[in-house]
């Protein structure tokens, strides 16, 4: 009976373990930059998309259910909580030449999700979550260390100090540096400006696997620049430039993909 206990204890243990890794891979950009996507995204909605949204959502206004994919992971027992947010990529690699991963990632996630919302024969529960999962993946597809490393579990595992307080690289660019900040997802959304004519045709146009591979040039930038990760206000300037524009790109890309979604149902 002992061992019994003893074995149901380590079990335990390894659930617990194992969800929070999940976790971790699964929160990007923070509440505050996932809403700035969102609030971006929003402007970009023609009528008839809003009208559509508004209909399988209750309103559409999109920062209202940028966490949900996130907030879900509470419930154990729902199989969305499960879902991968992120991409594993070696550090030189391509998404298209990355060994796939038989339980699917960012990119086979938000396929499905898609395929979801567009399938008039799911239950309006169904595609509501799927829209939801959309708002939210589309801003993690753009974070960097959501498009990492798995031996470091995209940078959760890489020590770093943010003003002399320990964090580690993956929540520096999920929360700190936009922490640092001081500005609400609305303020967010207006400083990471907007893109040229000819930079929007160029946003549009890329394929998700194509976001994929531009962010991992970022993750890429990043690790090239560790340094003695001890950072500061040095690094926030280099880098805050590299976050404002994630951020953009993502709300503009949002925006046109909802669109698209939206005319085809």
């Amino acid at each position: 009976m002992k061992a019994q206990k003893i074995v149901n204890a380590k079990y335990h243990i390894i659930v617990v373990v194992l969800f929070v890794l999940g976790w971790q891979q699964a929160g990007a950009w923070g509440s505050t930059g996932h809403r700035a996507i969102a609030e971006i995204a929003y402007h970009q909605l023609n009528k008839s998309t809003k009208k559509k949204i508004e209909k399988i959502l209750g309103d559409s206004y999109l920062p209202l259910y940028a966490t949900y994919a996130d907030d879900v992971r509470s419930e154990r027992e729902n199989p969305l909580a499960r879902l991968p947010h992120y991409v594993n990529m070696g550090f030189d690699e391509k998404y298209l030449e990355a060994k796939v991963n038989e339980r699917g990632d960012l990119v086979t996630v938000f396929d499905e999700m898609v395929a979801r919302v567009k399938d008039t024969n799911a239950s309006v529960e169904e595609r509501a979550a799927a829209l939801k999962f959309i708002i939210h993946l589309v801003g993690d597809a753009h974070q960097p260390m959501h498009v990492g490393l798995a031996e470091d579990l995209g940078g959760n595992k890489v020590d770093v100090k943010w003003f002399k307080k320990d964090t580690n690289l993956h929540y520096l660019w999920d929360e700190d540096m936009i922490d640092y900040s001081r500005l609400s997802y609305t303020e967010l959304s207006r400083f990471a400006g907007q893109p040229t004519a000819t930079e929007l045709t160029t946003l549009w146009d890329a394929s998700v696997t194509q976001w994929i591979d531009e962010t991992h040039a970022c993750t890429q930038m990043i690790y090239d620049n560790l340094g003695d990760k001890n950072y500061g206000y040095p690094y926030y300037y280099q880098f805050s430039p590299v976050v404002f524009k994630q951020i953009q790109k993502a709300g503009y890309r949002l925006g046109n993909v909802l669109n698209k979604i939206m005319k085809d149902i």
